[in-house]
């Protein structure tokens, strides 16, 4: 918990998008964001992703009885804490 030590500052555009809040980005969030963003600039310039969903979130399937095991991998997220640069654009 607490603020973001590193991702914090701009390294390759001019603007950016930063997290004021702790949450959890999925993959498909964070594609739809890409996409949402690259069609708003009509593919002109750059747009930098600077986070990464590298923590798996398991899930057991559906109708399934208590213990057993840990589910499999559902899905992957990216930690995302206050004060990270999500996204970047320049050009």
């Amino acid at each position: 918990s607490g603020n973001s030590q590193r991702g914090n500052q701009l390294s390759n555009g001019m603007f950016g998008i930063k997290s004021i809040d702790q949450n959890l980005l999925t993959s498909r969030q964070i594609e739809a964001a890409r996409i949402a963003a690259t069609r708003h600039m009509k593919r002109e310039g750059q747009l930098w992703i600077k986070i990464f969903p590298d923590k798996p979130i398991t899930k057991k399937p559906l109708e399934v009885r208590m213990g057993k095991g840990k589910g499999a991998p559902d899905h992957f997220v990216a930690v995302i804490k206050p004060g990270r640069i999500l996204f970047e654009v320049g050009g």
